[in-house]
């Protein structure tokens, strides 16, 4: 499992840092480094990424506009 920081967050606690699993490890699923919570499988993470990222303000190239 790699530790990584994603542009998404925990339902449960916040968290913005992920267990992403390698292609070696049995379990494929992706989950809050802090909490432990599930987010979603391996495989559906660029979806489950691109579906947050509709939900969020628009940003241009210096982050968020403000609204």
């Amino acid at each position: 499992m790699l530790k990584v920081t994603l542009d998404l967050r925990c339902n449960v606690c916040g968290g913005e840092r992920f267990m992403i699993p390698t292609l070696n490890d049995q379990e494929q699923d992706v989950r809050c480094a802090d909490c432990h919570a599930f987010k979603c499988c391996s495989d559906a993470l660029e979806e489950t990424m691109a579906s947050a990222r509709r939900r969020l303000p628009h940003q241009d190239q210096w982050g968020y506009l403000a609204s």
